[in-house]
């Protein structure tokens, strides 16, 4: 909004609907992409245990981390970034998780995802300052008009097509920040109703799924099965096979039951699929146990 409240393109409080309107299409309109992969920093264990203390003690540590650190940095008068804050919140938790049970190998950070995260946090502040000084030294050759480039004169606001381009930039980031950036308040809402359950479960399983998308999931299991099935020991036997399998997640320890347990885990994932059909036909007290499966 600086850029069209600074040089009298709109009204302080027109420009502050518009851009809020336009970030609030974008958070709409957005794929959840970037919610996912907040989320998929967090310790699998971690979510493994919906519901439990542990949950809501991992929620509220990074939330509570997240905020004191931007009440210091407003205080001090220091630039920050909320982005930058919570995915450090969520690394601080994973680390923290894994250094407390390191009897059990805990699980800790996902790094390949963080490490994503971070290229993606430390790179678009470069790709954007390197873009707009290439843009304004381009302008400058193609458009000699002197008065484009000195700060405007009194209340007198720019020539109706720089306005109509500052319109259209103001519009754009403001979209493009809510499909981005937004995203992370919708991060933090999935934490909230799907891993600590502080409403029904029902909202754990995505009822957008397609039937088409629910078939290629039953066809894969089956796949997966079948290829397991090709390392699965003869002697190994299992009692509960999630157990077994939260148990590998746990401790890193590949034992001869393991990969049965998988196979037995997977087939019986995709069995009950199948005769689901669809994920919003999963019964309400089943939702939790079947999200946790998959």
């Amino acid at each position: 909004m600086a850029t069209v409240i600074y040089t009298h393109t709109l009204d302080p409080h027109i420009a502050v609907v518009w851009s809020g309107f336009f970030n609030f299409l974008g958070v709409v309109s957005s794929t959840g992409i970037v919610a996912f992969g907040i989320i998929s920093l967090l310790p699998v264990e971690l979510i493994l245990q919906v519901g439990s203390n542990a949950g809501f003690a991992m929620v509220f540590a990074l939330l509570v981390a997240a905020i004191l650190w931007n009440l210091g940095t407003w205080y001090f008068g220091l630039p920050a970034s909320s982005s930058h804050t919570l995915i450090g919140s969520i690394i601080g938790v994973g680390i923290t998780n894994q250094l407390m049970s390191v009897r059990s190998g805990t699980s800790g950070v996902d790094w390949g995802q963080a490490a994503n995260v971070g290229k993606s946090l430390l790179i678009s502040p470069i790709v954007g300052f390197i873009c707009a000084g290439l843009l304004l030294l381009v302008t400058k050759v193609l458009v000699k008009d002197k008065k484009l480039y000195q700060a405007p004169e009194g209340s007198a606001p720019p020539p109706f097509w720089i306005r109509g381009l500052l319109m259209l930039t103001c519009t754009g980031v403001s979209f493009f920040h809510g499909s981005n950036d937004g995203q992370k308040g919708m991060g933090l809402i999935m934490l909230i109703l799907i891993l600590i359950g502080t409403v029904p479960t029902t909202y754990a399983l995505n009822h957008a799924i397609t039937p088409t998308q629910t078939q290629d999931f039953i066809a894969v299991s089956r796949q997966a099965a079948d290829s397991l099935n090709k390392y699965v020991e003869q002697s190994a036997a299992i009692g509960d096979p999630r157990d077994d399998v939260t148990d590998f997640i746990r401790t890193k320890e590949f034992k001869p039951n393991t990969m049965l347990a998988m196979r037995t885990l997977i087939n019986d994932v995709g069995t009950e699929m199948a005769q689901f059909k669809d994920l919003k036909n999963v019964p309400n007290d089943q939702v939790r146990n079947f999200r946790n499966d998959m």
